[in-house]
């Protein structure tokens, strides 16, 4: 079909919207009252197990064991004597009573708190007529002198103790408590720890400080509320901005209308299906509605044009502007729906329930953008005639007539050529930089100098190693676990991992048999051997939690002896260290088989991230791939031109490398979170090539020439898209206020993307298609190129 046919059926259409627009305005509105209805109901969560790749081996062996062994949702609380060591009356029943009121905070896996004061931490106890007797390190809060002479030489001999629990000098001990992932609810946990174990047990003699993933979700949540003011931020200054551009409060409404439907039919989608709003992704619904602001300014500054250029007939300038620009409109949302959509092949459950409600958003911006905007602006009285005839006559249009000139020269294309070129090049070798995984030791969610940050390093710095790397021994027959070799095998990986460069520390059963065997025999450094048989481990194991229940022993051994777990503890969470304790770890387990066993990995944080980080291997190209195919696609279909589609993506390339680069020089890693910011700057990069093109051959049939079709294009629809994407940008900018630093970031780096898709749109594009003259653009225009 012909474009003027297709524009002709379009110019129907509209006018069909105008007639009806009772009809479709009235059901617009009940559809939009639905979705808000939901929306008041729509909460901000974020669940760990959401970020989890559930078919990955190692988060099966995490989701299996979690409840037995400690999973990675684990809060760490640091009691560091000021001056002295913790082995003084005082510090042993703040830590002895600090236990005891966190093994109360709702959610707490009573069988997985780690302290020298809880119950499953437990010494032989020699009496009268040389009975022997297990009891735990501290029962109660001692009382004498003596009593805290007795519980430094039971930690100082004791290697599930000392180093582990108890900083080796003596200053700090470590509380470490493990909570049951499907009963945690951050908001209530953070306020609980800080009331009830923080702030009752503070002095002027000790420091307290918390870390681990409940806290840092926790703080995530405090400042999650900032969003608000960002909003009214964004909003205000996007009011401004629409007002002295178009000079006329219609220019600034119009927008925001749009923006509004698209962000109420998006939070309600969300609500209605169950879903939630994750505070860590909330930049990418402030820049799907940027999205719907950004159509709506083009298409009312159209409106502007063809209002005067219908000789102020207001109808014809309303189905004028909207056929002109429902294909290009129509065709960025589509790409930009289907290119977030792709991220619902990543098997991880956040990133699969953001590709359904954000595609569904953008999608929503067709009902908001197209089928509300005939129907708005014929509501709406018509612009002001000394407004519009003095639009062309302003300072942004002499600006933009001066530049586009020189853009389309023969020199200002070899230059355009030259430095993108240059910045391709450049941003290709520091894209190489770009690590899949965190690349820092501290958490990139909030900002260095954070209250959990500073608390994160602390304890790292205090114990060498916090970070839980959980690798469960499974045994095929009874029994199996405490053969002899079995467990010096397990006790070599402890010590073949201890050469990590990345692990601070290890723990398991072995250590509890090694100590028990020392402890029978007076504390004799010799006899801290494995025993040779099978038996003589039962005996020990069992003498070590002699008068306790089957779950405080759980964690440690199941009954029958089929299913233990070693521990080791990284010093940090990065993607290096996490790939090389790994890879170490496969590597040991290859050259040591078990006797009647199997070790498998990995749970804890570090197993989680690490499976995580390898779906991202596998799925990151992969998105890329798929983003850049349907895009092109897309925009072949619309264009009947596969050249065409190179054009136009050629500065989505450019703006893909610029942003890699960017996160390559900042250390920014490829995680779940900001893999579906870049997944979703690809596909929103391509609108403003869409009207510039289009609008380059809408002009080609009136100028005859390509060279005057794209200089047009440039003064008209270039201009549009310059004051969009400096809009669009401000309004982002914001972001970069959130105390959640990862939004910042991500608020930066989506700045960035469309700062060089703007400016590669409007330079690169251009110049190539003066350059080259493709076929496609005068196919619809009826005159040879040239």
């Amino acid at each position: 079909m012909s474009a003027p046919a297709e524009s002709d059926r379009l110019v129907r259409f509209g006018r069909w919207l105008i007639r009806w627009r009772s009809t479709v305005l009235v059901s617009v509105l009940a559809v939009t009252a639905f979705f808000a209805y939901h929306t008041a109901g729509l909460r901000m969560m974020s669940r760990f197990d959401e970020i989890l790749p559930t078919d990955h081996p190692f988060v099966q062996t995490h989701t299996k064991y979690a409840k037995t062994f400690g999973g990675a949702n684990t809060i760490l609380i640091l009691i560091e004597s000021k001056s002295g060591t913790i082995f003084d009356l005082p510090t042993l029943n703040k830590i002895f009573n600090m236990t005891q009121v966190l093994d109360t905070i709702y959610g707490v896996n009573h069988y997985q708190i780690e302290s020298i004061a809880h119950r499953t931490n437990r010494t032989l106890r020699i009496g009268a007529g040389g009975l022997m007797e297990m009891q735990p390190v501290m029962d109660r809060g001692p009382k004498t002198d003596e009593d805290v002479r007795r519980v430094r030489r039971i930690v100082h001999t004791s290697q599930n103790l000392y180093g582990v629990l108890v900083s080796l000098d003596d200053r700090a001990a470590l509380i470490r408590a493990s909570f049951i992932e499907g009963r945690l609810d951050h908001r209530r946990l953070f306020n609980d720890i800080r009331t009830k174990v923080v702030r009752a047990f503070e002095d002027d003699t000790h420091d307290i400080v918390i870390a681990g993933e409940p806290e840092l979700y926790g703080w995530v949540y405090y400042y999650a509320s900032q969003a608000y003011w960002i909003l009214a931020a964004t909003l205000a200054v996007a009011w401004i901005l629409l007002y002295v551009y178009f000079r006329d409060w219609r220019g600034a409404l119009r927008p925001t209308l749009s923006g509004t439907v698209a962000a109420i039919w998006g939070l309600g989608f969300i609500k209605l299906i169950g879903f939630t709003l994750d505070p860590l992704t909330l930049v990418i619904p402030f820049f799907i509605t940027a999205r719907a602001v950004s159509h709506s300014a083009q298409m009312h500054d159209r409106y502007y044009e063809e209002y005067r250029d219908s000789n102020w007939n207001q109808e014809d300038a309303i189905v004028r502007s909207f056929a002109a620009l429902f294909v290009p409109t129509l065709s960025g949302i589509i790409t930009d729906a289907l290119g977030v959509l792709a991220i619902l092949l990543v098997p991880i459950v956040l990133l699969q329930k953001l590709a359904i409600s954000a595609s569904f958003w953008i999608a929503a911006i067709v009902v908001s953008e197209l089928l509300l905007n005939p129907v708005i602006y014929s509501l709406l009285a018509p612009p002001d005639r000394e407004i519009v005839e003095a639009r062309p006559r302003g300072i942004f249009q002499r600006i933009v007539d001066a530049i586009a000139p020189a853009i389309v020269s023969r020199t200002g294309r070899t230059v355009v050529f030259a430095a993108w070129a240059a910045v391709f090049l450049v941003s290709v070798v520091l894209w190489t930089q770009v690590k899949v995984g965190d690349s820092e030791a501290v958490t990139p969610l909030l900002p260095h100098g954070s209250k959990y940050n500073e608390a994160h390093r602390r304890i790292q710095d205090t114990f060498g190693g916090v970070e839980p790397l959980i690798v469960v021994v499974e045994a095929s027959t009874p029994g199996a676990v405490r053969i002899p070799q079995n467990v010096k095998t397990i006790s070599e990986f402890q010590r073949f991992m201890e050469k990590d460069p990345g692990v601070g520390a290890s723990f398991s059963f072995a250590d509890v048999i090694v100590t028990m065997a020392m402890a029978i025999h007076e504390y004799e450094p010799k006899w801290a051997v494995i025993p040779t048989s099978p038996g003589m481990v039962s005996m020990l194991f069992g003498a070590y939690f002699m008068g306790t229940s089957y779950q405080e022993t759980a964690r440690f051994m199941d009954a029958d002896f089929t299913k233990t777990a070693v521990f080791f503890y990284c010093k940090d969470h990065r993607g290096d260290t996490i790939r090389q304790a790994i890879a170490h770890a496969k590597e040991f387990v290859a050259g040591h088989p078990l006797e009647k066993a199997q070790f498998r990995l990995a749970g804890g944080l570090i197993g989680v991230l690490a499976a995580a980080n390898e779906e991202l291997v596998k799925n990151d190209v992969l998105l890329n791939a798929l983003g850049y195919i349907t895009i092109l696609l897309i925009v072949a279909i619309t264009y009947r031109s596969i050249v065409g589609a190179i054009l136009m993506v050629a500065p989505l390339v450019i703006a893909n490398a610029t942003v890699n680069a960017y996160m390559g020089a900042r250390g920014i890693g490829i995680n779940v979170h900001t893999l579906p910011v870049v997944t979703v700057g690809i596909g929103f990069g391509i609108d403003f090539a869409f009207y510039v093109v289009s609008r380059a051959q809408e002009e080609l049939a009136r100028a005859g020439s390509i060279d005057k079709a794209v200089l047009e294009a440039l003064r008209t629809a270039g201009k549009t898209v310059t004051f969009t994407a400096i809009t669009m940008v401000a309004g982002i900018l914001f972001w970069g206020f959130s105390e959640i630093r990862f939004n910042a970031e991500m608020g930066f780096l989506l700045a960035i993307w469309m700062v060089v898709s703007f400016l590669a749109s409007v330079t690169l594009l251009p110049a190539l298609l003066v350059a080259l003259r493709p076929r496609f653009l005068a196919a619809g225009a009826g005159v040879p190129p040239g």
